[in-house]
């Protein structure tokens, strides 16, 4: 009886033990980076796009059929707009980027929107709807989405004359962070 007794007193100590041996393992599991070495490389081909670094170059085609790459756009400004149009925050920016896209030409620097996780009908449907006076380039298959390492829309990009990332937004756009952005990239609107 003494031995059984004894195993029934152990049992909580035993379950405790294992909880957290369970929990480690899990812990372990969901956080990697604990078993790995902290010094991370940033550069390399797989590195994302960055403050300062180049952008990484990109072939769409347009609502129109025209090719949009990032050497179109050599030699002046780029504002590149990540946007779908199903995203409500990309919806409530559009307004903005519209405004700045209205005033590209007269200062020397262009708007691209890329439509990311959208179909051809409904991103027309959207430029119409929404009067945008900047081109969009579609990007079907989510490879410049990739490239960008954008997880979801919105996004924007800004990138000065020479291809050389000066600005990332990640979210929604304000104006002040538009007028922030723009001088970096060497304009004023």
């Amino acid at each position: 009886m003494k031995t059984v007794s004894s195993r029934i007193d152990r049992l909580p100590l035993f379950l405790s033990f294992s909880w957290l041996a369970l929990f480690c393992i899990v812990d372990i599991g969901l956080n990697p980076s604990v078993c790995q070495a902290q010094h991370v490389h940033p550069a390399g081909p797989s590195a994302a796009p960055s403050v300062g670094a180049p952008a990484v170059p990109f072939d769409l085609k347009t609502l129109e059929g025209k090719p949009a790459n990032l050497e179109t756009f050599r030699g002046k400004p780029l504002v590149l707009n990540f946007f779908a149009s199903w995203c409500d925050p990309c919806r409530d920016e559009m307004p903005l980027i519209n405004e700045l896209a209205s005033k590209a030409a007269s200062e020397g620097f262009s708007v691209l929107g890329v439509a990311v996780e959208d179909g051809r009908a409904a991103v027309t449907e959207f430029a119409k709807e929404t009067k945008l006076v900047f081109s969009i380039a579609l990007d079907l298959n989510s490879t410049v989405k990739r490239a960008y390492r954008i997880f979801g829309p919105p996004a924007t990009f800004f990138i000065d004359g020479q291809g050389i990332i000066r600005d990332v937004v990640l979210g929604p756009i304000t104006a002040e962070r538009v007028r922030q952005a723009m001088k970096k990239v060497g304009t004023t609107s």
